[in-house]
């Protein structure tokens, strides 16, 4: 279920007792001043650790003082369940409570949050102890708006000697008895029969026959150390389902107090090279679980001056994960200053138009709450984290920035409560199950660059896009025109089958080379595509090579004439990595050729859709190499199948704007909206058509005011000019 708030939440992270007690009015009176009207706090800083220093005596004064004078202001409060802060005197208690690396050492306190393992007993027990004290305190105070559970659950450091020696430098949480024993219920439960279970994990050299659940441990090497693939699957999927446990437990514990209670959690970004494989919790899961789902976002960590598609990469994953949970989003970090570096930085000094752009991707991809980390200057955090405010609380540019973002917002406020991105048609599939599978092989690497390749290449080309877990596959929220499978390894014939229904019931499905190699057990399908797919591309593998550099076998010949190469000049496509040939069936129709002759793209009728399988991997080859006419290869094949833009940017500078301009539709009913910013350092003007807009009489710049002419040409089209690193918001009416 969607939540929809009564006014549009825009606010800041404020914790209190971090500045002295006579400035906390003047904070929120400037907050409230600017139009911010939502603080989060106690979720992290000064928490659970902070506030309950001696078992049973919690200090609430500061909390209660910040109730106060919120209410008195208009601004409401999202309370943290301190959950990933316990206080220090646990570990005299539980001397057990600490998170066990694989090389067995304790992850230190004093730290990052999330030291305490979630499967720890004791830990579950005094949480439920001082969420109760929360709940019974604040859970019927007016000025309360919601529970943040937990704090981006899953994130960690890299501390041991292995971890720092180790190329990708991070680690693999816990190993402690709780998890160990955990761990053989899970298993148990799983396989029902020991013998089943042996089975599945049988593995060379160490081919361990076991007799007795209790002789099972949790596997501590990878399958790229030699280590049992399949026990490493089943480890890495139950520590997230652990991860997911406890953010429910503390979501059915508010439930049960009182129900018209409302829970979030912000995760952070799973789409980093590594792909979350450490520790992190399945996006997914997290999403199904609490009232409305919230997505962490520091623009500049990800340099977006090198990489402007960064936003889109990872808000369409995250509004992703709430679409198909029927969920709310919302952004409870977002960059608000300068950010990182200590006293080498900051690493990027964030400025009054980052801040507008920032907000403006935000709203653009659907989300409907968004709150500044944080408001005011920290001198304890010397990292530097960012403000919108001075040490001093003096208000900065970003501050007016903000300000404008709450102005612009609050005129629109319906529309920006209720509108939503369109529908996209095309999907890039994504399992976490994957992820785990190419990590243990010491291969994410290529996922990474297979999903940004794909990603990156329909985004330049300018498409609406989302991401599909398998379990949505047929659901209401999963009916697009274009799967696209990027490195898709991992394939159960569960899976497998709904792809199958997909592309029977009228999709294109697009794969690429060694598509489905391993089954739900990690193990080689004995044919390729795998889990029966050979039947649905009419393609049986039956060779396959890798060539680590460009090579003639390679690359793809471009066919003057063919749908599938107009508008590039090129003569060749180059391909990446995989070149996989085939037996074919005499119904596939072979779209592209290699420039020796062999089949490249293959598409063969299924039921009501096509089956499309690069012999390639292209989706890779656009990631490393950026070149234009596989961009445009792309965007024709999405034509062929039928794929319509929901905007279009074109401009004297195009690749320019087609690198540099993020364009994105928000619409509710017959209003419309074009959230567009420029993430170049070059002023570009830009001609924007919307299709959907047909019956649109007139446009408005929300910040400018600024009315801009509008001409009906196949859609509602406006020219607009975007100054650099600059934004706009225009209302369509």
């Amino acid at each position: 279920m969607k939540i929809r708030t009564p006014y549009f939440p825009i606010g800041s992270s404020y914790y209190p007792p971090t500045h002295r007690p006579e400035d906390w009015s003047r904070d929120l009176a400037n907050m409230q001043r600017a139009g911010l009207r939502m603080i989060r706090t106690a979720e992290l800083i000064t928490s659970w650790d902070y506030i309950e220093a001696r078992r049973g005596e919690p200090e609430w004064n500061w909390l209660d003082q910040i109730f106060e004078l919120a209410g008195q202001h208009g601004i409401q409060i999202v309370l943290g369940t301190g959950s990933c802060n316990p206080p220090i005197w646990m570990i005299e208690q539980f001397p057990d409570l600490q998170r066990v690396s694989r090389e067995g050492m304790k992850y230190p306190t004093n730290t990052v949050w999330g030291w305490a393992c979630v499967n720890n007993p004791g830990l579950r027990n005094e949480l439920t102890r001082y969420l109760t004290m929360l709940l019974d305190r604040y859970s019927q105070n007016p000025t309360l708006y919601c529970w943040q559970i937990d704090n981006q659950i899953g994130q960690g450091n890299a501390f041991t000697e292995a971890e720092h020696s180790h190329g990708r430098r991070y680690g693999y949480w816990c190993y402690c008895d709780h998890c160990a024993r955990l761990f053989r219920e899970y298993v148990r439960a799983k396989y029902q029969d020991i013998d089943a279970l042996n089975y599945a994990w049988s593995w060379d050299p160490t081919h361990y026959r076991y007799y007795e659940w209790h002789q099972i441990q949790p596997p501590r090497s990878l399958p790229a150390e030699w280590g049992n693939g399949t026990a490493w699957l089943d480890f890495r999927v139950f520590v997230q389902k652990s991860i997911a446990d406890y953010v429910r437990m503390q979501h059915d514990l508010i439930k049960a107090y009182d129900p018209q209670q409302l829970t979030m959690h912000n995760l952070y970004d799973c789409l980093r090279p590594d792909l979350g494989a450490r520790n992190e919790p399945n996006h997914w899961d997290i999403g199904g679980i609490t009232d409305i789902i919230g997505h962490d976002i520091y623009p500049s960590e990800n340099n977006f001056r090198k990489d402007p598609s960064f936003s889109s990469w990872f808000f369409d994953f995250a509004y992703s994960v709430a679409h198909h949970n029927h969920k709310t989003m919302w952004v409870p970090e977002l960059e608000s200053g300068p950010i990182g570096g200590f006293s080498a930085g900051p690493n990027f000094a964030t400025g009054p138009l980052d801040i507008k752009r920032f907000n403006i991707a935000c709203l653009g991809h659907g989300a409907k709450c968004m709150l500044y980390q944080g408001y005011r200057d920290w001198n304890f955090i010397p990292l530097t984290w960012g403000a919108l405010v001075d040490f001093h609380g003096e208000p900065t540019a970003r501050y007016h920035a903000a300000a404008e973002v709450c102005r612009v917002v609050r005129e629109h406020e319906d529309f920006f409560l209720d509108a939503l991105p369109p529908q996209a048609q095309i999907a890039l599939y994504h399992s976490h199950e994957n992820v785990i599978v190419l990590d243990g092989q010491a291969n994410e690497k290529f996922l990474y660059r297979a999903l940004r390749g794909a990603h990156t290449a329909l985004w330049e080309a300018g498409y609406t896009l989302q991401f599909v877990e398998p379990r949505f596959l047929g659901a209401d929220t999963a009916q697009y025109k274009v799967i696209v499978l990027p490195f898709v390894m991992h394939l159960p014939q569960s899976h497998a089958d709904g792809l199958r229904e997909f592309v029977a019931g009228g999709g294109t499905l697009v794969g690429f080379a060694k598509l489905g190699h391993v089954d739900e057990k990690g193990w080689a399908w004995n044919d390729r595509p795998g889990a029966g797919l050979t039947t649905l591309f009419g393609a049986k593998e039956t060779h396959i090579e890798v060539f680590r550099e460009s090579h003639r076998k390679l690359t793809i010949q471009v066919e003057p004439g063919n749908p599938l190469f107009e508008g590039i000049e090129a003569e060749t496509i180059q391909g990446y990595w995989h070149r996989q040939e085939f037996e074919l069936a005499d119904d596939v129709d072979a779209l592209a050729r290699f420039v020796d002759g062999a089949p490249a793209i293959l598409r063969r009728p299924y039921g009501k859709g096509y089956a499309v399988l690069v012999a390639t991997q292209l989706d890779m080859a656009y990631w490393e190499a950026r070149d234009p006419a596989l961009r445009q290869l792309f965007d024709n094949l999405m034509r062929l199948s039928g794929v319509h833009k929901d905007v279009l940017v074109s401009s004297v500078e195009a690749d320019y704007a087609r690198r540099r301009v993020d364009a994105h539709l928000l619409s509710n009913g017959a209003q419309h909206a074009v959230l567009v910013n420029n993430e170049g350092e070059e002023p570009v003007d830009v001609t924007i058509t919307v299709p959907a807009a047909a019956s649109a009489a007139g446009a408005r710049e929300g910040f400018s005011g600024q009315a801009l002419l509008l001409r009906q040409t196949n859609g509602a089209q406006f020219t607009l000019h975007l100054p650099a690193e600059d934004g706009a918001i225009v209302m369509l009416s």
